[in-house]
């Protein structure tokens, strides 16, 4: 389970990172408000398979519980205060788009190796 939802950042912050390369715009695809539905079912994916990880196996998988709490948080937030997810969302894309687009890739990728390396670390 953890080299599939490890699996899974990767690929994603991959996507993101050839998005980038290729000038295609994942990321701002993927924050349209017309794209609301796709962006929580990608959270509910990584949401799920986190609370599958935390919840059967022991010991407690700290690091993977605390990405799954920051998943949770971001679905919260979207879900209750939209207009101030996707204010905060447009200032940053006004700031510099390709370089939030390559750090959201980098980032992703980061947290596929710490959920991957989270049993040898634990």
């Amino acid at each position: 389970m953890l080299i599939l939802l490890s699996s899974l950042y990767m690929i994603y912050g991959f996507l993101f990172l050839f998005s980038y390369a290729k000038d295609i715009g994942f990321l701002r695809y993927m924050y349209e408000k017309k794209n609301i539905n796709q962006l929580l079912t990608i959270e509910l994916i990584f949401i799920i398979l986190a609370s599958l990880i935390v919840f059967t196996n022991q010991p407690l998988n700290w690091m993977v519980a605390l990405l799954m709490i920051f998943h949770i948080f971001g679905v919260v937030w979207l879900v209750a205060f939209p207009d101030s997810f996707y204010s905060m969302y447009e200032e940053s894309m006004s700031i510099d788009p390709g370089t939030l687009e390559s750090m959201s890739g980098w980032i992703l990728i980061a947290f596929g190796v710490f959920v991957y390396l989270s049993r040898i670390i634990i």
